[in-house]
């Protein structure tokens, strides 16, 4: 799904591409930036009497970089001086989790990126930099209100199943509430206020507990590979072309402004969109103007620079790119524009504090990549039915199947075979870690080769060696943890040792829960098939590494386990068992 800044060549910008592209071209223009940026303004202070020339470095976000950068200009022809001390106003667009790990310097490489000015499109991001853990010293606490805009659901008007403009349901985003074919487009809340405020809405709606936390991933697996990592331009997404408009249209959730701007831009071919403003209550988006520098020299250009940009002409400017006045009131302009209503939305103000991180930490957790062996009981025991009819040792093949169609491509996944049969430590490594997109050699991938394994999983016979394998794979699993992943094991069994192992249940217990590390969690998944599972052992097992289990006895059921499995990401390592 396109997303980001999208913009369109000029007829006459062809020759200039060709130019710019060569190696000369683009060495020429860098060192034109440079003379300018570091030569022509110190020059041009200098000539003024400044001691010194500073800068005063901005940061806004693509929609109000406009008219930041011209309240700048204003702000720079007045050759403002400070004890002596001339300051430029220099503009960036920086995204503004960039900026929040530079203020909160949790990330070093990005402290030079600070800014002196920030106008990031939400205090809720002021709000992180505060309870951060680096925590933003000197960062100014109550900021003024350049602008506001509502987060809406953005489609075309003819989109089917959205509701009248006034009656939109955070809801209809969930996977079983709309088109299964139509995807929703949110900015990764990493990275967006708008994508903050769609997570903590679609959490309060679905409240708290295990069925909860399910539907929260079932949530966020389905919407994870369309998200966005900046501000979405709807003119990217809604281009006009042949196959954007054979396709089935998405329902975005993005801020009032960017369906102002994308009606008042768009392609001819393109169709108009419509906000829908959600009847549970939104979030405004405020836009401060938040001054993070303790230098008392830089504090005054940047209060001056407010008064610039605070004045009737920059606020018109807003006015004119589609945002609502501080208090959220619609200009006559922007009542006036397709596709919005002009009486203020319903608004809520509960986006703050743990409410952000709550929804940011519950993304993280559920779209992280996974690192997963799957052990598969391949012994005597798995040629008994399940059903009446049904081997277990097929059932399993439909679980290895399904786990594999749940899991994305950035998944790393193994797979063992056990039974005594299958050498002396009694399994088979049939795959090592790999991820499931990656391809070898002949263009065939992870998913390919475990998706052939699985089909051709067959019953070796002898016992399972079951204790032996779980504390095998466990440790495998340990001593390659990564910490950028969850870490976990899948076991597909019978649930029977029958004494084949070295050690015994209570042995196994009680080495999984001395190896269980909050800090670097393990987690096992247990499906057990069969009447001879023994449902309290698997539990027991599962309940060691804070995992879960589940003893198949409906093949149908599985699937709604491995989802149940993947929401425990949200309690590990305190899940309640």
């Amino acid at each position: 799904m396109p997303s980001g800044r999208h913009r369109l060549s000029s007829p006459t910008a062809a020759t200039t591409r060709r130019v710019a592209g060569s190696p000369l071209g683009i060495t020429a223009i860098v060192v034109a930036l440079i003379a300018l940026t570091a030569i022509a303004v110190p020059v041009t202070m200098n000539a003024l009497g400044c001691g010194d020339t500073r800068y005063l470095r901005v940061s806004a976000t693509q929609s109000t970089a406009p008219v930041m950068r011209e309240a700048a200009s204003e702000f720079n022809s007045a050759e403002h001086s400070y004890g002596g001390e001339c300051v430029y106003a220099q503009v960036d667009e920086i995204p503004p989790h960039r900026i929040l790990n530079a203020l909160t310097g949790s990330r070093p490489g990005d402290s030079t990126i600070a800014p002196h000015v920030w106008v990031p499109e939400s205090s809720a991001w002021v709000e992180l930099a505060r309870v951060s853990d680096g925590g933003a010293h000197g960062i100014e606490t109550d900021p003024p209100s350049l602008a506001s805009s509502p987060v809406v659901l953005a489609a075309p008007p003819d989109t089917e199943g959205m509701p009248d403009q006034d009656d939109a349901s955070w809801s209809l985003l969930l996977p079983g509430e709309r088109d299964p074919d139509r995807p929703v487009v949110m900015v990764d809340p990493n990275r967006g206020a708008d994508g903050m405020t769609v997570m903590h809405a679609i959490r309060e709606h679905l409240g708290t507990g295990d069925e909860a936390d399910t539907a929260m991933t079932d949530f966020v697996r389905d919407v994870q590979l369309d998200s966005a990592f900046g501000e979405i331009d709807l003119t990217g997404v809604f281009t006009g072309s042949a196959a954007a408009n054979r396709r089935v249209d998405p329902v975005i959730a993005v801020p009032e402004q960017a369906v102002v701007s994308y009606n008042d831009h768009r392609a001819d071919s393109a169709p108009r969109l419509r906000a829908h403003y959600v009847r549970e209550g939104t979030v405004n988006l405020d836009y401060p103007y938040v001054t993070t520098t303790d230098d008392s020299v830089l504090r005054s250009a940047a209060a001056d620079l407010y008064e610039v940009v605070r004045g009737d002409t920059y606020r018109e400017r807003m006015r004119e790119l589609g945002f609502r006045d501080p208090d959220g009131e619609a200009s006559p302009a922007l009542a006036g524009r397709s596709g919005i209503i002009a009486e203020p939305p319903a608004a809520h103000e509960d986006l703050t504090g743990d409410a952000l991180l709550a929804s940011v930490t519950d993304w993280n957790r559920l779209s992280m990549p996974s690192r997963t062996l799957v052990l598969a009981d391949a012994s005597e025991n798995m040629s008994e039915s399940l059903d009446g009819g049904t081997q277990q040792i097929e059932v399993a093949k439909q679980a290895a199947l399904m786990g594999l169609a749940m899991f994305p491509d950035e998944t790393d996944m193994g797979l063992w075979l056990m039974s005594e049969e299958l050498g002396e430590n009694g399994r088979e490594e049939s795959a090592d870690m790999h991820p499931l997109g990656a391809a070898d050699d002949g263009d065939v991938t992870r998913r390919q080769e475990m998706i052939e394994v699985a089909e051709g999983l067959e019953v070796a016979g002898g016992g399972s060696r079951l204790y032996d394998n779980i504390l095998a794979a466990y440790d495998q699993v340990q001593d390659n943890f990564h910490e950028d992943k969850i870490n976990s094991v899948i076991l597909l069994t019978a649930g029977q040792d029958e004494g084949s192992s070295d050690i015994s249940h209570e042995e196994l217990i009680a080495a999984l829960q001395d190896r269980f590390d909050p800090r670097r969690p393990v987690t096992m998944f247990v499906i057990g098939f069969g009447e001879g599972a023994d449902e309290r052992e698997l539990a027991q097992i599962a309940r060691a590494t804070s995992g879960s289990s589940f003893v198949a006895e409906d093949p149908a059921e599985i699937g709604d386990f491995f989802l149940s499995s993947i929401s425990r990401r949200l309690c590990v390592p305190n899940c309640d068992n």
